[in-house]
This record gives structure tokens, C-alpha cells and sequence, in this order.
């Protein structure tokens, strides 16, 4: 099977490490484009500003580059991770060629990144979501027709997986998230320092948005920014507990959806052999044993408990890790995910012997 992979290319991102999965699964023939390559983020405003105005014409560049790699390898499958600069109309080309389209979503909601994916997204063959709600409610919540498919997150081996615990003299902090500032992060965070303001429980956050933020924190919590690679794993791995939460709810467009069951720090924190607690959702529930694996917590005075529970109890959080890592090791891993998503895009596209037989 010929696959034209579009997504994320930098080490550590979901996107990349699908692809790489891909690449190696047998009889898969895989090209790339890396979708950053044409839409640079830019921090400042100017530049920001100034990468509004041209992503018209990124779209268009990416658009050609597109029709090239697809008439040049003459492939069978046209996967795009999430896509949000991927126009319907790149979708329908491919379509018209006899392409297999597919789009793997990795968020909550398909409405929520724009225009361009909103309209896109309904035109593909097949959506393959992270979330679990998403095929029950893909036409009564988010309004499309075309087939859709669940396959959860994963972590990947090459960058979150660590065969060992991690070395008690390493810990140098009791409690650590590793998140994107979010609204919703904030406030809990803020009521857990409150719950928390008559100890000296050491906290380490990291990601984009908090220090900038940190002065609504005790002066002793520490904050960075933005961690990827190994790098991720080995701060979570200072921590002897790691915080999991997600967004249960958002708004988009005024309205409110559905939020996120899990998300990929469900899945790289037991590769990464930590111990650690989560939101507590339906989902989570059936991937872990909240009793002997991952405890959880459903708000910030339930989490502010399980902290005081398990911080003193250095060998039961270790057996804990470990029995969630053996659970997740390698079933929950994005090779795993990666055969089970192209055993989707084979059921779906048999019926057309362009999409599966094309170049074999």
C-alpha cells in the first residue's frame, strides 16, 4: 500500500510519530510532506501577523506540492494528520484521482481549528478519531456523513518509553504536570495551591503559558516552558506523582462539546513508568484499574487527597507504576494504534481496488 503521509514533523509530536509507526509496519510504501514546513509558527506578533496575510498562499503551495507527490508515487492512500491548513478541495482532487482519503484526528472537536478543517474534515473517506464519542456522534453532534472510525492515542516507544523506574534520587519534586496553560488547568491548580497552602509540597509544572502566570502560585512551586523528546519523560520522571488532567468540556462556536476522555499523557506516563493520577472518565476507567494502577480524581479537592495519600507511600506507588506501565507496554503503544488504523483504511477501501491494490 502507497500512503502520501501529511502532519507535524518535529521529534515528538503525535503526528511525526504516526508516521514513523507507518513506515515501518510491512508492505506500507510511505511519502511524506511536512505540513509545518509550509505553516511556520511564529511567536512574536509581528510575525504572527504576518503569517495570516501569506497562509493563502502556503495553502496554495501546499496544494501543488500535494498533487505532485500524489501523481509522482501514484499512491493508494492519502493520510493527513488532523490537516488544518489541508483544503477540502485537495481532498476532492485526491478523491477524483482515485485516491483513498483518510484524516486522523487527534482532538476533541472537529470544529474547533478553523474554517478550513471544519469544512475539510466531512470530505474525507474516512476520519479516524482519538475520541471515543466521536463515531456515535459524528452526524447528530458535528453535522457529517462520511464514516468515522475510534483508535486511541499511543505513546511512542522511541521517545517515551523507559524500561526502568525512575531513580528515587532523581525526584526532586513530590508533584509535576506537564500541560499547556488552559483556563480550566488554571483554576484547578489555583485551588490546589489553596488545598495545599499549609504544606511544603514541591510542585513542578512545565508547558507553554504557565510562567508567565506563576505569580498566582506559592513562590516555592517551579515552572518552565515547553518540554518535548526525551526531555519529556525525564522531568515527568522527577516527580513522585504526575498529574494527568483534560479538558471534559469546550466551547466552540458558542457552543458547548464534548471534551476529552483521555489524551496522549494517558498513555506516555505508564510507558514512562511513572506513577500518576487522572481525571477520572468513563474512558480512563476502562483503560486503567483506578484501584491498582492509576488512582482518580474527579476535582481538586479529591486530587489534593490522593497527593496527601500516596506521597508518603514510596513503595506502592512504585508497584502501582509498574503494573500500569506492564499493562501499557506495548498494547497502548502508537505501533499498535498504527496496524490497527490501517486495518481500518484496508476494510474501508476494499470495495475500491484503486485504493488498496494501486502500485502493489
Amino acid at each position: 500500500m502507497k500512503v502520501l503521509y501529511i502532519g507535524e514533523s518535529w521529534l515528538g509530536s503525535s503526528a511525526r510519530s504516526l508516521r514513523d509507526a507507518l513506515a515501518e509496519q510491512p508492505g506500507v510504501e510511505l511519502d511524506e510532506i511536512g505540513e509545518d514546513h509550509y505553516f511556520p509558527k511564529h511567536r512574536t506578533l509581528p510575525a504572527r501577523g504576518l503569517n495570516r496575510l501569506l497562509r493563502p498562499l502556503h495553502r496554495l503551495e501546499l496544494e501543488r506540492e500535494v498533487s505532485a507527490k500524489l501523481a509522482a508515487q501514484k499512491a493508494a492512500v492519502l493520510m493527513v494528520y488532523k490537516g488544518s491548513g489541508v483544503s477540502a478541495n485537495v481532498i476532492e482532487r485526491a478523491r477524483r484521482a482515485g485516491v483513498f482519503t483518510v484524516n486522523v484526528l487527534p482532538d476533541c472537536s472537529p470544529h474547533a481549528f478553523g474554517p478550513v478543517l471544519r469544512t475539510a474534515i466531512g470530505q474525507y473517506d474516512l476520519v479516524v478519531s482519538t475520541k471515543p464519542y466521536h463515531p456515535d456522534n459524528w452526524r447528530s453532534i458535528y453535522g457529517y456523513r462520511n464514516r468515522c472510525v475510534f483508535v486511541p492515542h499511543g505513546y511512542d516507544p522511541r521517545v517515551h518509553l523507559w524500561s526502568e523506574p525512575p531513580d528515587p534520587a532523581t525526584m526532586d519534586c513530590d508533584v509535576v504536570m506537564a500541560a499547556t496553560w488552559r483556563l480550566e488547568y488554571h483554576r484547578l491548580l489555583v485551588a490546589l495551591s489553596e488545598l495545599l497552602s499549609s504544606t511544603h509540597v514541591r510542585i513542578c509544572v512545565a508547558g507553554n503559558g504557565w510562567h508567565q502566570r506563576s505569580s498566582a502560585f506559592p513562590t516555592h512551586w517551579r515552572f518552565q516552558g515547553s518540554i518535548s523528546g526525551r526531555g519529556y519523560g525525564a522531568f515527568l520522571r522527577r516527580g513522585k506523582i504526575a498529574v494527568a488532567p483534560v479538558t471534559r468540556e469546550v466551547m466552540t462556536g458558542g457552543r458547548r462539546q464534548p471534551g476529552d476522555e483521555d489524551s496522549t499523557r494517558t498513555y506516555e506516563l505508564a510507558a514512562s513508568h511513572c506513577f500518576f493520577v487522572h481525571r477520572r472518565t468513563p474512558y480512563a476507567q476502562s483503560v486503567y484499574d483506578d484501584r491498582t494502577e492509576v488512582p482518580m480524581w474527579d476535582d481538586a479537592n479529591e486530587l489534593a487527597t490522593l497527593i496527601f495519600r500516596y506521597l508518603p507511600e514510596d513503595s506502592e506507588r512504585g508497584q502501582m507504576a509498574r503494573r500500569a506501565h506492564q499493562r501499557a507496554v506495548p498494547a497502548y503503544s502508537i505501533p499498535t494504534r498504527a496496524r490497527e488504523i490501517l486495518r481500518h483504511v484496508t476494510e474501508a477501501a476494499l470495495g475500491d481496488s484503486n485504493c488498496v491494490e494501486r502500485g502493489e
